[in-house]
């Protein structure tokens, strides 16, 4: 039986576990699990929007029901005990269309002292305020981590060792973190292989307050295919052609040799009733086809009774130098369009800059379940570039045929998270 197949089963067997003999296993084993039926709808027939560019799907005015749904189980060995053993498993479509599991976590922990904690294996990448739930719908007020910041690092995990310091100051708690690993991720653009991954966080919880700062430094290589294909064709044009491709090129779209560092910074306050959020981030590369870029979002909620209306506002935006290739004196008519084409949109790969409003309710209804609304209005900053990645996908206007697309794309989401 294919894994798909298997994976909801074996979600349907733990929820349905005596509860006589979950306590039998208790001291030794701890089962938990979570997921998302989930629907959305992108409003327009030029540009199409995706929840999550680690996936290839997109709607395209049309309901969509394979975007934020996802079914998860953890394990955890020895709950109670110092050494512990973590396995989480998600099943959700990826960039391949596949809903075939993969492990999200896989590490040992064991605290050296009261404070110190070690992790080894696949864990969290402590970056974002976010990151320690972002795959756990549930926990979260809004129906998914905000594009505008977290697009900027789609890395959920990596492979290696992290270390936690744990300190009670007064009444707050104080965490720093640092880890060191490598890990891989595949999105829309295409794969990315990143090596020598290493940060460090700062997390600072007091009352209903949190704070949460980082830094991260990656090495890294790029495979994608589309663009790849540009910087080969670029770089064999001769100087009658373009007079600066062959010299500009080779220094400034690597596709390996890539480094980058991101900075993070956020903060929380949830008092029961009132809940507010800020969160920025900053992508700074050596490369034009990995863009430095740089987001930031707020969000605002109420709690009132079992609902949780909220309203959120945030922009993302693209930092990186356009290029100036520049057409030779034998140039054709279309190389010329090609050429400012391929400066407006940092070598084919897009402009999604862009501002975002959301707008939402959250309903508790039941125990461990919580039904969401969410409607995100977008508007492009250059609509008439074009983009293919990312949460947003729209032809360009560039090329001498108009899309029609004016820039404005709005995405309907409701989701129905649950924990068990």
């Amino acid at each position: 039986m294919k894994a798909r197949y298997v994976y909801p089963l074996l979600l349907a067997s733990i929820a349905l576990m005596p509860s006589a003999q979950a306590d039998d296993f208790s001291d030794w084993f701890k089962f938990d699990a979570f997921g998302t039926l989930g629907a959305y709808k992108g409003n327009s027939k030029i540009a199409g929007v995706r929840t999550d560019q680690r996936q290839i799907i997109y709607s395209q005015d049309e309901w969509r029901y394979d975007g934020d749904s996802q079914a998860s189980a953890q394990l955890t060995v020895n709950p109670n005990g110092k050494l512990k053993g973590v396995l989480q498993l998600i099943s959700k479509k990826d960039i391949n269309a596949s809903h075939k599991p993969t492990v999200e976590w896989a590490y040992v922990s064991y605290p050296i002292t009261s404070e110190v904690d070690f992790k080894i294996g696949r864990s969290v990448a402590p970056i974002f305020l976010m990151s320690d739930y972002r795959n756990l719908n549930y926990a979260q007020t809004t129906a998914r981590p905000q594009s505008e910041v977290y697009q900027i690092n789609p890395i959920t995990y990596q492979d290696g060792v992290t270390a936690r310091w744990d300190k009670k100051i007064g009444s707050a708690l104080m965490q720093i973190e640092s880890f060191i690993g490598k890990t891989k991720v595949s999105v829309a653009g295409g794969d990315v292989d990143l090596n020598r991954v290493k940060g460090i966080s700062l997390k600072w919880g007091q009352d209903s307050w949190s704070v949460r700062g980082g830094y991260s430094w990656y090495n890294a290589s790029l495979k994608a295919p589309g663009v790849e294909a540009n910087i080969k064709t670029l770089t064999t044009l001769p100087a009658l052609a373009c007079t600066n491709c062959a010299t500009v090129i080779p220094g400034i779209a690597k596709t390996s040799g890539i480094t980058a560092t991101i900075a993070t910074v956020g903060a929380t306050y949830d008092d029961g009733e009132w809940i507010g959020q800020a969160e920025w981030a900053k992508r700074d590369t050596n490369t034009i086809v990995i863009t430095s870029v740089s987001g930031w979002n707020l969000l605002g909620a109420r709690r009132i009774g079992d609902f949780t209306p909220f309203v959120g506002v945030g922009s993302y935006q693209v930092n990186t130098t356009k290029t100036s290739l520049t057409p030779g004196p034998y140039a054709p008519l279309a190389l010329k369009v090609q050429l400012n084409y391929l400066n407006e949109s940092f070598i084919g790969t897009g402009n999604a800059s862009r501002d975002v409003t959301a707008l939402g309710v959250r309903w508790d209804f039941a125990k461990n379940l919580a039904l969401k609304a969410q409607l995100e209005m977008m508007k492009m900053a250059q609509p008439k570039v074009g983009a293919s990645t990312g949460y947003q996908t729209y032809p360009t206007s560039l090329l001498g045929q108009p899309s029609g697309f004016d820039g404005r794309v709005s995405m309907m989401t409701i989701n129905l998270d649950f924990v068990f």
